[in-house]
């Protein structure tokens, strides 16, 4: 399903006007029309139903104004609270709010003090659209706590208010929506972090916007995974494969005290299928890993009782690589300056598919042109604080300018990014996929680790790297 950035979605205004010569009016009297339709079909058992729209300055209280003009004319009991002036709205906003005063639709304006609670069915919320960047204004934060205190059904037009429309926070609260109503094509901020706890039941309204518009903007291509997206991807086995054919994993993983990442990282490439998995090994700690992995192998690296890689192991483990189908490097190796070289060495000069994760990151904090050194396909994942460490930025900005970012970083980046978080997203060349199937409960130790696994496993078997 594809999704638009904050800039995107102003983008696609400006072209819709500028190029294809669709006048604002007409997109916001379309998005009004298609609210007041959704929004009869929920109150069509309902007898009566008392409506409150609540409208900003903005193009947002523009549709708001639109909706009560369809509401009007379908008999709804309908009180309209705007927080300024009439000769404060933009202009499109304006030519709907006279249109209402024309009908006779009760309007209070000047409403930055709610004085009553909002006793009413539904509360059709729109106060602030997808032009949000920081914090709700102060004088806005009353109403924002009246509509989500009110007992009716709450609908937000394009976004909740108050939510980011990139990266899904809301500060220092946002509308809890039961529906949102969203214009054209969902905003990412939808569906990352606070976005699907504040967003209820997502509606897509089709307002006019030409489809030949999405050409024309910029940044990376945002999607939504959807199962019918993936499910093509994972074909029967031949049912007389065996294990040779499902795919060789060589995991380069663990170290004195976290011997168990090797252990779920093996355990994440075999329960996905892949045939055959070796996990190289400190010798000193190499009894460790056989208790721990009953199906995968080992292989012995010669640690001078150190418990973790040196360099001087390079030439054996390059030697074994030629064996592998994939090559997994970086759970719990930790960053012992001869393991960091090591990693590093095998890194750029290894001829398979590899997938780069935790301490195997560490290579490119503070020189992450070393990106541009790798010879093989490979996919790198990172969670925020590593993406930072790799980007040398804080972690505040990954956090409040993520998509920026990601859009600038990918300029140059010819890996495959799995950037976790919540929701993870992944990005290859100029495409991006969010993936919100996960919950909370994957944020504890060692899920990372079977992420690599799993990702690697799916290599091992065939699939391109960017599909697994």
């Amino acid at each position: 399903m594809k999704l638009l950035t904050q800039r995107q979605s102003r983008e696609l205004d400006k072209i819709s006007v500028d190029t294809f010569k669709i006048k604002g009016i007409q997109l916001m009297e379309k998005a009004g029309k298609c609210i007041s339709e959704l929004f009869i079909g929920y109150v069509r058992d309902i007898d009566d139903p008392t409506v409150a729209i609540v409208c900003g300055k903005g193009n947002n209280g523009g549709d708001g104004f639109a909706t009560a003009k369809f509401l009007h004319s379908n008999k709804c009991k309908l009180q309209i609270y705007c927080i300024c002036n009439l000769d404060e709205l933009s202009n499109d906003a304006r030519y709907f709010a006279n249109q209402c005063l024309d009908m006779g639709i009760s309007i209070q304006f000047s409403c930055i003090n709610v004085i009553d609670d909002l006793k009413y069915d539904f509360i059709i919320d729109g106060l602030l659209g997808t032009g949000v960047t920081g914090p709700v204004k102060k004088t806005l934060w009353p109403w924002i706590d009246k509509i989500n205190k009110s007992e009716g059904k709450i609908i937000s037009i394009d976004i909740p208010s108050g939510l980011h429309a990139d990266i899904g926070i809301a500060q220092p609260e946002g509308v809890h929506a039961d529906y949102t109503i969203t214009m054209g094509y969902p905003k990412i901020g939808l569906t990352m972090r606070h976005g699907p706890l504040l967003s209820g039941e997502i509606h897509i309204a089709d307002i006019g916007f030409p489809d030949k518009a999405l050409n024309n903007l910029k940044g990376l291509e945002w999607n939504l995974l959807q199962e019918k997206d993936i499910s093509h991807l994972l074909k029967p086995l031949n049912v007389d494969t065996n294990k040779y054919k499902q795919g060789k994993v060589l995991i380069i993983a663990g170290s004195k005290g976290m011997t168990g990442a090797a252990a779920l990282c093996s355990f994440g490439a075999l329960r996905v299928g892949a045939g055959l998995v070796i996990s190289a090994a400190p010798s000193s700690i190499n009894h460790i890993y056989e208790k721990k992995m009953t199906e995968a192998m080992t292989f012995i690296c010669e640690d001078d009782n150190k418990g973790y890689f040196l360099l001087n192991n390079y030439e054996q483990v390059s030697k074994k690589i030629e064996w592998a189908d994939v090559v997994i490097i970086g759970p719990g190796i930790d960053y012992h300056k001869q393991t960091i070289d090591f990693a590093k060495k095998i890194i750029t000069t290894c001829d398979k598919p590899m997938i780069i994760d935790a301490d195997g990151l560490r290579v490119f904090e503070g020189n992450n042109k070393i990106f541009s050194d790798i010879k093989a396909p490979f996919v790198i994942t990172p969670h925020y604080g590593e993406l930072s460490r790799i980007l040398d930025v804080n972690i505040q900005m990954v956090n409040n300018e993520f998509t920026s970012i990601v859009n600038d970083f990918m300029e140059t980046f010819k890996g495959v990014l799995v950037a976790k978080n919540a929701p993870t997203c992944t990005l290859y060349n100029n495409n991006v996929y969010i993936n919100s199937s996960g919950n909370p409960g994957l944020a504890t130790a060692g899920t990372g680790d079977v992420l690599a696994g799993m990702i690697g496993g799916l290599v091992a078997q065939g699939l391109d790297i960017e599909d697994a």
